[in-house]
């Protein structure tokens, strides 16, 4: 229900205990002086217990009105913690990568630095191989022309 519905309920709800009572007296067989006298009374116990509805209403009006305040800004810390710790460990993650991401780029700068190095001392061993060849074969033909 809401404030609205809860306040009309209330009052229609003293209204009709009034109406009830009023009715109740004005059946019942007594003297004008008491009947009078009754009507004041039960009067003036509907507006104390109309006052007291209304007081009532009212705090527990403002006790859950407080309670839900309270209760929303502790499930808005909880939110907030979790994405607190969702962004420390996305930001961990994110570190992670980029180091290993550098890792790995200085692994190969220095395999393909290597290889080029071997690359370089391979080809020259060809290059030696064939200059040895070629003089051993310019040997040969002087040999053969002789």
């Amino acid at each position: 229900m809401s404030k609205m519905d809860t306040k009309d309920f209330l009052i229609g709800t003293v209204i009709g205990g009034i109406l009830g009572a009023s009715a109740a007296m004005l059946l019942a067989p007594k003297s004008g002086k008491e009947l009078r006298s009754d009507l004041n009374e039960k009067a003036s116990t509907a507006k104390d217990k109309t006052v007291e509805f209304t007081n009532t209403a009212m705090e527990k009006g403002n006790e859950y009105s407080q309670l839900a305040k309270e209760k929303s800004a502790q499930w808005t810390q909880v939110a907030k913690d979790q994405w607190d710790k969702v962004a420390d460990k996305t930001q961990t993650v994110t570190e992670k990568v980029t180091s290993i991401s550098e890792e790995l780029s200085n692994d190969i700068k220095e395999i393909v630095e290597n290889q080029k190095e071997e690359g370089k001392q391979l080809a020259e061993e060809v290059v030696n191989e064939i200059e040895d060849t070629k003089e051993k074969l310019k040997d040969d033909l002087e040999e053969v022309k002789n």
